[in-house]
């Protein structure tokens, strides 16, 4: 079969929302299907995409450049927007095309082409959170794209549900797919001596927006946690706050407290130094450095957003903040703070239940999702009102 992925990743040249379609790709292409997929231009091509291209992907990078204002409300107007992307449908004519959102307010104008061509479609949703809403000028283009899909793939029920509440619609033909991870399966690192310092990991873009980062300075500026042995080291790429951050530490008297760490290339080293996972996300699906921290045995510490209530057991297996407010992360920082004895035990738990509650092998898992619903035949052509 001849599958298309399109992704509407912007911001960064490569992040978590965009591991799980290249590595379905990837499996789809050792299969002996056709592979092509259309994204984003970037002054250097990410290495996951070189891997497939050089695997026989045929690729197709769009400008960055914004269509202007004026244009974009004129072409709506006049209902021309699903022009958009047609030469690129007709050039690769796929069988079906994946629509890969980053985050759920993204463009779904590639929705429009395929349904003008009677390109069948699927989406997958990676992230959203309920502080960010869909323009109402574009609701009508949302919920036809979520409505004409064969199939809206979600790695959350948290993440469905805000879509469906946002659009009011009702998406019965769903289904929540898991996302894949960069860690061994077996992995179990060493556990770090605690003798002079506890050490969390927060292991995300630097984005205040979404994954928070800008509370735990909020949390560690506080009195009682200036004095304890913890420390807090951010990894992960600038998402536009890194320089923010460091300002931080520098007005207020954080360096003793939190570091950056830059971007880590091995993961299972990370986690052999750290004993837990700090991640007070805003929005989230499912979350990779969740799913690496659990795998790896260790303690995760996050909000009740994405796929987090679903994997974690509440005081059992972890700690979950009912939402990112500096008062409630200090909340759960503190009760994780009063087990910190516990924390390697727990993280065993949460070892044994990431395995049981979440596909090992997810890229392959999807790439079959894929496979089923391209060749159903009998999929209706409108899916829900």
């Amino acid at each position: 079969m001849r599958i298309a992925f399109f992704s509407t990743m912007g911001g960064l040249p490569w992040g978590g929302s965009e591991e799980l379609w290249s590595r379905a790709a990837a499996v789809l292409l050792e299969r002996g299907h056709e592979v092509t997929f259309n994204c984003l231009t970037w002054p250097t091509t990410s290495a996951p995409l070189q891997r497939l291209i050089a695997c026989g992907a045929n690729a197709q990078f769009r400008s960055r450049r914004r269509m202007g204002r004026t244009l974009r409300q004129t072409l709506h107007k006049l209902r021309l927007t699903q022009l958009k992307y047609m030469p690129w449908l007709l050039k690769c004519r796929p069988d079906f095309v994946l629509i890969s959102f980053s985050c759920h307010t993204d463009d779904p104008q590639i929705a429009n082409s395929c349904r003008a061509l009677g390109v069948p479609y699927g989406i997958v949703l990676q992230a959203a959170g309920p502080h960010s809403w869909m323009d109402p000028r574009n609701l009508d283009d949302y919920r036809s794209a979520y409505a004409y899909a064969r199939r809206c793939f979600f790695i959350s029920h948290d993440n469905r549900e805000i879509i469906e509440s946002n659009l009011a619609i009702d998406l019965p033909r769903s289904e929540i797919v898991d996302n894949p991870f960069t860690v061994r399966v077996n992995s179990a690192p060493r556990w770090p001596s605690t003798a002079t310092q506890w050490k969390l990991a927060c292991v995300a873009r630097i984005h205040y927006i979404t994954k928070s980062q800008d509370l735990i300075v909020r949390v560690l500026r506080m009195p009682k946690w200036r004095t304890r042995p913890l420390h807090v080291t951010l990894w992960g790429n600038d998402n536009g706050n890194l320089d923010q951050f460091r300002r931080s530490l520098d007005i207020y008297g954080l360096h003793g407290q939190i570091a950056y760490g830059g971007v880590s290339s091995n993961i299972e080293q990370l986690w052999s130094e750290h004993h837990g996972l700090l991640l007070p996300s805003r929005a989230e699906g499912n979350a990779l450095s969740l799913i690496e921290a659990m795998i790896c045995g260790r303690v995760p510490i996050t909000t009740r957003v994405g796929r987090a209530a679903e994997l974690i057991d509440n005081n059992e297996s972890g700690f979950i903040a009912p939402a990112a407010t500096a008062e409630l992360l200090d909340e759960v920082l503190e009760r994780a703070w009063n087990r910190r004895d516990d924390w390697r035990a727990m993280g065993q738990r949460a070892a044994h239940a990431i395995r049981e509650r979440h596909s090992l092998r997810p890229a392959e898992d999807f790439a079959d999702r894929l496979l089923a619903v391209a060749s159903d035949k009998n999929a209706v052509k409108k899916l829900a009102a």
